[in-house]
């Protein structure tokens, strides 16, 4: 087995949903960082202006270790939940047809001009049902590690480094700021990470993962990065919390939509599973539409202030860009669902995500 199949294994479309709350929770504390700066212009200067800008100091000395820090906990996390998945899904069997040897499909007129061309990494073909009066259609799924002959041991150990790696850079964050309970959070993280496939009553089989994916991808990481940041967290920092979760739910939602007929006879009661896959596709569209749809409005809304008027007008074209891309996402995402193209919505959720976290990054620069 090569490196390719390894790199495969760690899911890169997903990988977004790991260093995006980061970028939204690092963005909200340089906001609040550089608050501490502004004092009224007084004189004497009270007390209270010198003690927030010694913290101002202190908090920006190790603003850019922390983050980092942060950033290569979520990644590390996420990759060990991908490679404990992986094991999980191979050891019971769900993974079955995802392996990098995959027998031949029997041509016909209608798949032969949408044959895969050779040199196309290896994937699994998942035939869907018939459903709501449209014909079965071929489903490409990533291959798995354990399926693709991948020893299950090699898996887990390597889902073990991964997260040893992330328990080591988190261990440095608390060395740093000195607040040991996030020591809990960590542990929480991983029984998280490992329940959702692993154990004995995994709640990914039984249609809670989008509930744990808000919790963790969401209000953890993004209010926990803050935190670490800023020692504080702030209406800014929930709303971006809030984002990043529903979005990250959208991710696992398209993953499991792909997968909905597979999962379904190997017992896997996801949420799709569970409400169907049109409701479920619906329910999808709506909370992309929801979470997403107002990041273009603002751009937009930002882009005519800065026409009308003179506040932000320097940044005007680069509004304008972020305006035009945020609306050209989202129109390819929510058209990609409505067509049921689940393999290009899968990393077109993953680029919202990213746009969502530069928008709030650039706020935090302006």
């Amino acid at each position: 087995m090569g490196i390719a199949i390894w790199l495969k294994g760690m899911r890169p479309q997903t990988l977004p949903a790991s260093v995006a709350p980061v970028a939204i929770g690092a963005a909200a504390a340089w906001a609040s960082v550089r608050q501490l700066g502004v004092c009224a212009l007084i004189y004497p200067a009270p007390e209270s202006c010198a003690i927030n800008r010694a913290t101002q100091a202190t908090l920006e000395s190790r603003f850019w270790p922390l983050a980092i820090l942060c950033a290569l906990v979520a990644l590390f996390l996420q990759i060990a939940v991908n490679f404990a998945n992986d094991y999980s899904d191979g050891v019971r069997g769900v993974d079955e047809g995802r392996g990098a040897a995959l027998p031949a499909l029997p041509a016909s007129p209608a798949s032969s001009s949408s044959a895969v061309p050779t040199g196309t990494p290896p994937v699994a073909v998942v035939l869907s049902g018939r459903r709501d009066g449209i014909a079965a259609t071929s489903i490409h799924a990533p291959a798995r590690l354990v399926a693709s002959g991948v020893p299950p041991k090699r898996v887990l150990t390597s889902a073990g480094t991964a997260a040893a790696l992330a328990c080591l850079c988190g261990l440095a964050i608390v060395v740093i700021t000195g607040h040991w309970w996030l020591l809990a959070v960590g542990v929480c993280c991983l029984l998280a990470g490992w329940c959702y496939t692993g154990g004995r009553h995994p709640y990914g089989y039984t249609g809670l993962g989008e509930l744990f994916v808000f919790v963790f991808f969401g209000l953890v990481a993004v209010l926990g990065t803050q935190f670490v940041l800023c020692g504080t967290v702030t209406a800014t920092g929930v709303l971006g919390a809030v984002q990043a979760g529903l979005l990250s739910c959208v991710l696992l939602m398209v993953n499991n939509l792909r997968d909905v007929d597979s999962d379904r006879v190997h017992g896997k009661r996801t949420l799709a599973v569970r409400l169907g896959e049109q409701r479920a596709r619906i329910l999808t569209v709506a909370a992309y539409a929801v979470v997403f749809v107002p990041v273009v409005v603002m751009a937009l809304v930002l882009l005519v202030l800065s026409v009308v008027g003179s506040a932000g007008s320097q940044y005007r074209w680069a509004i304008a860009a972020y305006g035009v891309i945020c609306l050209a996402v989202a129109a390819l995402t929510i058209r990609a669902l409505l067509r049921r193209d689940y393999v290009r919505t899968l990393p077109l959720v993953g680029l919202s995500l990213l746009v969502c976290a530069v928008g709030y990054v650039g706020l935090a620069a302006i």
